[in-house]
């Protein structure tokens, strides 16, 4: 409960800023401006008659909780992120199943700090950060069009005084084959959207006549890699849905589906012995079958292990975006 409490705080928090003293030593940024062809636009360096600007990169737990902490009447805020939000990624399994709506775990950045929709010196940028300068002091930018064919991605740079790199982790692959190309991860509200769109879609095509016992069994496996607490909340959020929706919803097909947890070791390994006995009971009673064992591919169809195959959602745990780290690296940033 501390950590909804804690989330509670955030949303409602009245303490001081984070930042409160500025710094006028560096001139950053304040105007869009258009240079020479040799160039291209951006936000110039602020003037010493105005507010400093923080440029946040990331709309993750830290970068948020650093944006609703700052004095906009001291500081222009503008945070740059492929993300137009923050993702309360705690709940995000229960809204594959349709438990919660996505729009209960996404906050707009907007909301997180009002400055960034109305103040004049505020902005978000939809955008990646494609490199660093960090002699002059600007960030240069891509925008991101999602692949859309109507709109170029279009290129800027932002001047900073102060510059905050909250990029957070991305979900790792251990290099396995396959597993970028058809599996599906579960960081973001579009990896929920699209698994309960899957899951959705597979229940109403094994219903189909004609279709095998085998084909059946196959649409309606849902394999989960990683026993972290994202894949043993996902698993029982999947187990619950079975059990209380599937079962009344889709009798037809109610007996084909199935959910299967592999992990490596033990589930949840880096919590309490108590609490991995607890929830290995919980799960194996709900239906969920637990398999030991280490994945070698992924395949479009199915997914082989060291001692089992079949077909999956991945969630084996984050490391840190490579992004900073090289960027840094070439900035001269210890």
């Amino acid at each position: 409960m501390s950590f909804f409490r804690n989330l509670i705080q955030l949303s409602t928090s009245k303490s001081k800023p984070l930042l409160q003293n500025p710094n006028f030593l560096f001139t950053s940024l304040s105007h869009f401006t258009t240079d020479t062809p040799t160039s291209y636009a951006g936000l110039e360096p602020t003037k010493r008659d105005e507010k400093p600007r923080v440029v946040v990169l990331g709309s993750g737990w830290a970068g948020c909780r650093l944006m609703k902490g700052i004095d906009t009447d001291l500081y222009d805020v503008v945070c740059v992120s492929p993300r137009n939000h923050m993702v309360f990624t705690p709940l995000l399994a229960s809204t594959c199943v349709g438990t919660l709506e996505f729009r209960s775990v996404a906050e707009p950045i907007g909301r997180i700090q009002p400055a960034i929709s109305k103040a004049p010196g505020s902005y978000f940028f939809l955008a990646n950060c494609t490199g660093l300068d960090t002699e002059k002091h600007t960030v240069h930018c891509e925008t991101v069009t999602d692949g859309l064919d109507t709109v170029d991605p279009w290129r800027f740079k932002i001047s900073y005084d102060k510059l905050v790199i909250a990029l957070g982790a991305e979900a790792t692959t251990f290099g396995i084959r396959g597993v970028k190309e058809h599996a599906i991860f579960l960081r973001e509200v579009h990896h929920a959207q699209e698994i309960r769109r899957k899951l959705l879609l597979n229940l109403m095509l094994s219903d189909v006549p004609g279709l095998s016992e085998e084909e059946k069994s196959r649409l309606l496996h849902c394999v989960v890699v990683g026993g972290g607490p994202t894949g043993v909340e996902f698993s029982g959020e999947l187990s619950d849905f079975i059990l209380k929706d599937v079962r009344q919803t889709y009798a037809h097909v109610k007996d084909y589906i199935h959910v299967t947890l592999i992990e490596a070791n033990e589930i949840l390994s880096s919590f309490d012995d108590s609490l991995r006995r607890y929830a290995t009971k919980q799960l194996t009673k709900s239906g969920v079958h637990l398999v030991r064992g280490i994945v070698k591919d992924v395949k479009p169809q199915k997914l082989i292990s060291n001692r089992w195959h079949r077909g999956s959602i991945w969630s084996v745990g984050v490391v840190y975006r490579c992004w900073p780290l090289t960027i840094c690296k070439i900035s001269g940033i210890s």
